[in-house]
């Protein structure tokens, strides 16, 4: 079997360091004579990202992470999509491959605990396949697909466009949203995943959280409202009716109906916790989960009413100008 040439592009701040990303790649089983890597520094990864594409040399682009660590044979697994027929489809059809980033077993505790929360049907419906290995190899969309773990051919992200670079996060999601409406179909192979590690305390889980909310405000207000959108309402949705119960429940004598809407919250919450305490195995992510779950959907729900706000000009504050200076490094040339 005849492998592409593939391009591995990593972006980072210039102050971090993707030694652990680049040193995988260079132990990975592909053909090295066939792997480029390229790491971007700067401060926006949406323009670092499109300025690594137009640099590569590889017919296909794989975007990792700084911190994205791969399997050997990660590369091989995913370039064969690219080579072989699927679900009916030619090899040319596949315009891209995704999978998940699995969270590492030696990470601490509460990174497993915010790890197994992200990858909860409950707190994450469909997105909960990017941090879990789900079903069968299937064709995919933004909800299950994630920029961390994500390969595309180079002329196909390059006749799109690229990534808006206005956006970030969720500059992905706009992308593939865009690309599938123009006839290009993705993959989602559940096995071609990476490690990635979460968060290391409840403070930058919150901060991820609401970046994510934020993210998607944003993307609705590209891309404009539709009722794919409604699903991502509902942390808000939630939020703003908690912070309205205690009025709700000023003067009436039975507010008991008023809880109902927590409740129809919790029983589900309290399942799901228990469904990954019993495939853990540990007692502990029982009452964990289901403060987690909220902390998620609270977090969310907040920073996609504070995306909304920040776009219509209602907050004086205003984030400074992400600096546009990108650095380009070749750190290991196809061929070579």
């Amino acid at each position: 079997m005849t492998f592409p040439t593939l391009s591995v592009i990593i972006p980072r701040k210039a102050q971090e360091s993707a030694e652990a990303a680049v040193q995988a790649v260079l132990h990975c089983d592909y053909p090295q004579e066939l792997l480029e890597i390229i790491e971007v520094l700067g401060e926006n990864p949406s323009r670092q990202r499109n300025l690594g594409a137009e640099r590569a040399q590889g017919d296909i682009l794989y975007f990792l992470d700084n911190d994205s660590i791969v399997t050997p044979d990660l590369f091989s697994r995913v370039m064969i999509h690219y080579t072989r027929a699927e679900s009916g489809k030619t090899c040319e059809d596949i315009a891209g491959v995704g999978g998940p980033n699995l969270t590492p077993q030696n990470d601490a505790f509460w990174q497993k605990v915010s790890g197994h929360a992200l990858a909860s049907f409950f707190a994450h419906f469909k997105m909960a396949s990017r941090y879990k290995a789900i079903g069968t190899v299937r064709f995919s969309d933004e909800r299950e697909l994630i920029l961390c773990n994500f390969s595309i051919r180079r002329d196909v992200f390059l006749q799109e466009g690229g990534l808006n670079e206005q956006l970030y996060p969720n500059e992905e999601n706009e992308f593939l949203n865009r690309s599938i409406e123009h006839g290009h179909r993705f993959l989602y192979d559940p096995e071609a995943s990476i490690e990635r590690s979460r968060r290391k305390d409840m403070r930058s889980f919150i901060r991820q959280l609401s970046n994510y909310g934020r993210g998607r405000a944003e993307q609705i207000l590209v891309e404009g409202f539709s009722t794919k959108s409604l699903l991502f309402f509902l942390p808000s949705g939630f939020l703003l009716y908690l912070l309205v119960l205690p009025i709700l429940n000023i003067g009436l004598k039975e507010p008991c109906w008023t809880f109902v809407p927590f409740l129809l919250y919790l029983i589900p919450a309290l399942l799901s916790a228990l469904q990954s305490t019993c495939e853990a195995k540990n007692l502990f992510l029982l009452p964990l989960l289901p403060c987690c779950y909220l902390i998620m959907h609270l977090s969310y729900g907040a920073g996609l009413l504070f995306g909304f706000a920040k776009a219509a000009h209602c907050l004086k504050e205003q984030e400074p100008p992400r600096s546009q200076q990108v650095e380009v490094i070749i750190r290991s040339a196809l061929g070579k």
